[in-house]
C-alpha cells in the first residue's frame, strides 16, 4: 500500500516540469535533450524526495471501507486501459514532443477512442489513476497530490493546446473538437456554441 501510495504522489511534481517547460517554451523547443533531462530529473527529484520524507508524506491516512478500496481498484484499471490506448493511438513521436522540436512538425487530430471520451487522456488517466490509489490506500498525499497534478493539468492543457494548433493541418477542426469533447472530465460536457481560446 505504501509503495502504491508513494507511485501516485510522484505525478504531483509533473506541473512544475510543465510550467518551466510551457512558460519558457522558446528555450525549451530548441533543446530537447535539456527538456527530456528536465522532464526527469524534476520527476526523479521529486519521487526521491517523497520516498525521503514517506515518514511524514504518509502520516495521515483515513481507514477506507471495502467497498470504497474495490471502487479505487477499478477506477485504477480503467484508468490504466484509458491511458495506454490513448498512448498506442498517438504513439511514441507525440507522446514524447517530438513534433514541438521539429522545425516543421506536424500532428495529426485524433478525435476517436480514448480521445472521443476526452481530448487528454494521458492526463486524465493521471488524475483517475491518482484518485483511484487515494481511494484504496486512504492516504491523505495521494489526495492532496492528485488535487495539485489535477489543478496543474487544467493549466497546462491549455498551454499544450495553444502551441499545438498551428501543427495541426486544419486547426478549425481542433475547435470543432473542443466544442464537443471535454479536455478532461468526460462528465463536465463543454458549453455548446461557447467558443474560449486555448
Amino acid at each position: 500500500m505504501r509503495f502504491l501510495a508513494l507511485s501516485a504522489v510522484i505525478p504531483a511534481g509533473a506541473p512544475l516540469y510543465f510550467f518551466l517547460f510551457w512558460r519558457w517554451f522558446d528555450y525549451w523547443r530548441k533543446r530537447p535533450l535539456r527538456t527530456y533531462a528536465l522532464m526527469f530529473g524534476t520527476l526523479i527529484g521529486f519521487g526521491a524526495g517523497a520516498v525521503e520524507l514517506r515518514r511524514f508524506v504518509l502520516a495521515p491516512r483515513v481507514a477506507m471501507p471495502f467497498w470504497i478500496q474495490a471502487a479505487g481498484w477499478i477506477l485504477m484499471a480503467l484508468a490504466l486501459v484509458l491511458g495506454f490506448v490513448a498512448d498506442r493511438q498517438i504513439g511514441i513521436r507525440v507522446r514524447s514532443f517530438m513534433p514541438f522540436f521539429e522545425e516543421h512538425g506536424r500532428i495529426e487530430l485524433e478525435t476517436t477512442c480514448a480521445y472521443g471520451v476526452v481530448r487528454h487522456p494521458i492526463y486524465a488517466a493521471g488524475i483517475y489513476y491518482q484518485l483511484g490509489a487515494f481511494l484504496v490506500t486512504g492516504y491523505v498525499a495521494v489526495a492532496a497530490a492528485c488535487a495539485v497534478f489535477a489543478l496543474g493539468a487544467m493549466w497546462f492543457t491549455r498551454q499544450e493546446e495553444r502551441r499545438l494548433l498551428p501543427l495541426l493541418d486544419d486547426p478549425a477542426a481542433y475547435q470543432r473538437y473542443r466544442e464537443r469533447v471535454p479536455a478532461l472530465f468526460p462528465f463536465i460536457r463543454p458549453r455548446p456554441g461557447r467558443r474560449r481560446a486555448p
